[in-house]
This record gives C-alpha cells, sequence and structure tokens, in this order.
C-alpha cells in the first residue's frame, strides 16, 4: 500500500490521522508552496485519485488538529520518525513521499535541514533491517544530491549543509575527547551511506567529477569546524554557526 493510501485510510489507522489532518490543513489553507502543491497533484495522479475529491474527503475533519499536535520537540520528531519507517517500509523513498512528509513536518514547525536530519538518522538506525535503511537514504538524497542538474558547487553546499546537521545532532559531554571520537564516528558514518549509493557515484562520474573524494572533503571541512578552537567538540556558539 502506498504512502498516500496509508494517509487516506488513516480513519482506521489512528497513528496516522495527524498525518492525514496535517496533510489536509496543507491542501486547503493554501500556505504550501507551488512544488508542494505540484507533488501532491502528482501522487493524486499516480495513484489514480481524483485530486477534487480527495479535498472534498479530507476538508472539515481537521478542526482539532493543533489540539492533537504533539507538543514537544521530542514527540513530533518520534512522530515523524515513524512516517520515514513507512515510506522506507518497500525500501524506497519516492519524490512524491518526501514532498508529501515534508508538508508534514513543516506544519510541525520542522525545516528542511530537519528533514534531512531526521531521515540521515532514522535510515542509519536499527529501525531498518540490512541494507534497507541505506537504499531509503540512498533514494532520499536524490532530492538533494543531484550531479547532472546541479553544479559542482551546489552539490557541496548540499553535502556540507547534511554534515553541518549531523554535527549539530551528535550527542556532546564534558569529555571532549570522547565528543571529538563521536563526532568523527558519525561523519564517518555518514560518508560510507553516502558511499554506498553506486547509482549517485556513477551519475557523479558520468560529469566528470569524484563523489567519494567530495564527500570526504566537506567530511574533513566540517569535522574541523567543530573542533578547532573549542575545549568540547560543540559549544553554544558553533551550534549557531
Amino acid at each position: 500500500m502506498s504512502i498516500i493510501n496509508r494517509f487516506l485510510s488513516a480513519v482506521t489507522e489512528p497513528e496516522f490521522k495527524l498525518a492525514r489532518d496535517l496533510t489536509a490543513m496543507a491542501i486547503a489553507d493554501g500556505e504550501v508552496t507551488p512544488e508542494e502543491k505540484e507533488a501532491m497533484s502528482t501522487i493524486c495522479k499516480l495513484e489514480g485519485i481524483d485530486e477534487s475529491k480527495l479535498l472534498v474527503s479530507l476538508r472539515g475533519g481537521y478542526e482539532n488538529v493543533k489540539n492533537e499536535m504533539p507538543s514537544s520537540r521530542e514527540e513530533r520528531e518520534g512522530y515523524l520518525r515513524n512516517l520515514i519507517k513507512l515510506i522506507g517500509a518497500d525500501g524506497y523513498a519516492a519524490p512524491q513521499e518526501v514532498y508529501l512528509f515534508q508538508i508534514v513536518a513543516s506544519k510541525m514547525g520542522l525545516n528542511q535541514m530537519d528533514v534531512v536530519s531526521l531521515f540521515l538518522l532514522t535510515t542509519t538506525h536499527e529501525y531498518f533491517t540490512g541494507d534497507t535503511g541505506i537504499r531509503v537514504f540512498a533514494s532520499f538524497l536524490e532530492n538533494y544530491i543531484a550531479p547532472i542538474v546541479k553544479s559542482e558547487m551546489a552539490n557541496r553546499e548540499s553535502l556540507r549543509s547534511i554534515y553541518n546537521t549531523v554535527a549539530t545532532h551528535t550527542v556532546v559531554s564534558k569529555d571532549s575527547k570522547r565528543d571529538r571520537e563521536n563526532l568523527r564516528r558519525n561523519l564517518a558514518h555518514t560518508t560510507a551511506t553516502f558511499l554506498e549509493n553506486t547509482i549517485l557515484i556513477k551519475e557523479f562520474a558520468d560529469v566528470g567529477l569524484d563523489f567519494a573524494m567530495m564527500a570526504k572533503q566537506e567530511e574533513m571541512k566540517v569535522y574541523k569546524k567543530y573542533t578547532t578552537g573549542y575545549n568540547s567538540i560543540i559549544g553554544e556558539d558553533s551550534l549557531n554557526a
């Protein structure tokens, strides 16, 4: 069952009712971007859903959605992690599913880099078995890293943003040596996840770019950023950098 159909069946799946209602709000209140609206239309076409009927079926079911929304950041991220597991159940994050997820996440107050972080941290966690998480994250990456349509600089900036997100989400303590090691390991794990994407590596090679080298260079830049000049690898100043 595709994710849009799961959202539409949320009446009988209470744990996804909030996603359905948030999606309905996003469609009805006109506050989503043109790209997101286009994605919703694309989903309807792919699923054979009449968009006008979708609006009618969803409208009016979200009056109390704000009261149902998880109150804390931790609860919201937990809810969204469950949606990522739902999206990745088939081992692939389709562009339309990612857009739909972004709509829900934005209604919860999360930005684009929050979305990247959640996908990265969830798909590399034990939530997924075998190489399923790697495949899901690889397909998700296609929405942000695209050698054919983006310049080398734009792709490097995307990579750097992801590494920065990993750094700011690395758990810190009063032990700077341990913190440095945790950061080094988390960044290296991110690079390893990138390099599992053989299709992406080939796409970069086809335009004359070494993706592995680019990823490692951006990894080291971010590592140095968060370890140079600080007693602890991540202080409040660096979190806001």
